[in-house]
């Protein structure tokens, strides 16, 4: 679908979207367009690649209001793409650096949070890392891994690692 620039507000595109049933809406936030929670307002789920002349300073606000994606509005057709897929497939998706490791743990409250060394080993389980890998860059036992990794499936109510790293993604406390 392809709209004329500044011709529809972002409540009118999310409306249309919609409508024609899109998966993703894809929408620019232009400089003082408040239209952002109106977009959230009218989206019913649908995710939301969001791009802005500052996406840094955007990010944590607009993934709290629940967008998928925020891309620099200069974002190449591969970056757009990737941003696209990955909001279709429930991920969050920002540019390298656009939030800082305190901010990510801003974006959710679990009923019980993980601890710091708990977010430490699901960002190993996302980057890869076996059991023994993850004891041996944090220096602690395989039996302690295995207590820690226990624990984030329950706290995170999953059953099994990749779930755990795909809902940590989603939730913004991963960060790839």
């Amino acid at each position: 679908m392809q709209l004329e620039q500044g011709t529809q507000s972002l409540g009118e595109l999310a409306q249309i979207s919609r409508r024609l049933g899109s998966a993703v809406l894809l929408a620019q936030l232009c400089e003082g367009d408040d239209g952002l929670s109106q977009v959230l307002s009218r989206w019913h789920g649908m995710p939301v690649v969001l791009l802005s002349a500052d996406a840094a300073a955007v990010a944590l606000p607009a993934l709290q209001a629940g967008v998928s994606a925020v891309l620099e509005a200069d974002a190449n057709e591969e970056q757009v793409g990737a941003a696209v897929r990955g909001a279709f497939h429930g991920l969050v998706v920002l540019p390298a650096g656009a939030l800082r490791r305190d901010e990510s743990r801003a974006l959710v409250e679990l009923p019980a949070p993980l601890t710091a060394r708990e977010l430490e080993v699901l960002s190993l389980l996302a980057a890869g890392d076996s059991n023994k890998t993850i004891a041996a860059r944090l220096s602690l036992s395989v039996h302690t891994v295995k207590f820690h990794v226990s624990s984030i499936l329950s706290k995170l109510g999953v059953s099994s690692r990749t779930e755990a790293v795909t809902l940590g993604l989603r939730l913004g406390i991963v960060l790839l």
